[in-house]
């Protein structure tokens, strides 16, 4: 029982160790994420933005500029036309419709996402923050990763306790999603669930909570799918999501699936291209370089502890169960020790009995005792069994 015990605290004094491994990208993979930081500046409009005008892959190109440092109001476009931030985030501003892009909350969360990180704070900026907020207390059903992408523009804005009112509205979503989901299934699929994640961990949820861990779960699950059947052009942005929600999930740990999913993204020629790009797509490279991003974050130290206590939790269940089955032998063994004092307790009880029994008759030949006693005898031991199994209900009376 020692030893099992020892074997128990072992085992979750190294899994607390294995928190102190972080992981880091290497030199090379450095490398590539500067020449797509490149690639995507080169790839700009003249006017401003990416894509075919799109309000969606400028935004997600200028969260990832805002995420990796870049800070240039402006550059040479292929060494000919003028671009830069200073472009991109005058085109957001004159396209916008009053206080928001398009009435769309996930395309108005990722714009308020990078503008607050590229340090805009503007009067323009707290409008649309304004209506972010009040987009959110909307009854009307509203996508999740929507709400996820609102979670996170609302903490860059600096307004936790909103970003905590959205994430409840979250959480309670997926709890109904857990009691209603058949066994197999997919909670959301991996780009909501990835968005979801990466939000309730942003906005300081538990980590050590039920909906957190489904998560979790769903995710590794759909990754390790994505190990066996490969990534797929198609899938690329829903792989990216997962990998965003469960890298921010875990805070930097050295994962193993991890690694195996980063070696795949930058799995060149099918995904990561020779001139620095995703696919030869804006949207994708910069959704690439948002979900690898993660690996770079380490949690803070206070974060950590939430992964201490979950590692204990798992490990005291063991703990649990051992001393469960260490009971259950105990009591066995008292009972047994318990059973044989009764019996001889009867024993002894019976056969005291009929000695009083013949003493009482006035018989006072030894012999003629002894021959009654042993006609006694079994009738009260008899009797006292069926009235003890009575007791114990094994019998009826």
């Amino acid at each position: 029982m020692r030893e099992k015990i020892c074997e128990i605290f072992t085992d979750m004094i190294n899994e607390i160790r294995r928190l102190e491994k972080f992981k880091k990208l290497s030199l090379e993979h450095e490398e590539l994420l500067k020449n797509s930081i490149q690639w995507l500046k080169d790839h700009q409009h003249p006017d401003g933005y990416w894509g075919y005008e799109s309000v969606a892959d400028t935004a997600l190109v200028l969260l990832a500029f805002s995420i990796y440092g870049v800070r240039d109001e402006e550059w040479l476009i292929k060494g000919r036309h003028v671009g830069g931030l200073k472009k991109a985030i005058n085109w957001l501003k004159s396209i916008r419709n009053v206080d928001n892009w398009e009435n769309n909350l996930w395309d108005t969360s990722v714009c308020l996402q990078a503008l607050y990180k590229l340090g805009i704070r503007e009067e323009w900026v707290f409008k649309v923050t304004e209506w972010v907020k009040n987009r959110c207390k909307q009854r009307e059903r509203i996508p999740l990763h929507h709400l996820a992408q609102a979670v996170n523009a609302l903490l860059d804005a600096g307004l936790d306790e909103d970003a905590k009112k959205v994430s409840e509205i979250i959480a309670s979503e997926i709890e109904k999603r857990l009691r209603e989901r058949k066994e197999g299934e997919h909670l959301f699929g991996a780009y909501v669930t990835g968005q979801v994640l990466d939000a309730l961990v942003r906005s300081g949820y538990s980590l050590t909570a039920e909906i957190m861990r489904a998560c979790e779960m769903d995710l590794r699950r759909f990754l390790e799918e994505v190990r066996r059947t490969g990534i797929s052009e198609a899938t690329f942005q829903d792989v990216m999501m997962a990998f965003l929600g469960l890298a921010s999930f875990l805070g930097g740990e050295d994962n193993e699936l991890i690694n195996s999913i980063l070696a795949e993204i930058f799995k060149s020629p099918e995904r990561y291209k020779r001139d620095g790009s995703w696919y030869h797509d804006a949207k994708k490279t910069a959704f690439a370089l948002i979900g690898v991003s993660k690996v770079k974050e380490v949690r803070k130290i206070d974060e950590i502890s939430y992964r201490v206590y979950r590692i204990i939790i798992d490990y005291q269940k063991r703990i649990e169960d051992l001393l469960g089955e260490l009971e259950s032998a105990y009591k066995g063994r008292i009972l047994k020790v318990r059973q044989g004092y009764l019996w001889l307790s009867l024993a002894f009880g019976s056969i005291l009995a009929s000695l009083i029994i013949a003493v009482t008759l006035g018989i006072e030949s030894i012999i003629s005792q002894l021959i009654i006693g042993s006609l006694l005898i079994p009738g009260l031991f008899s009797t006292a069994t069926k009235a003890y199994l009575s007791f114990k209900g094994k019998i009826k009376v």
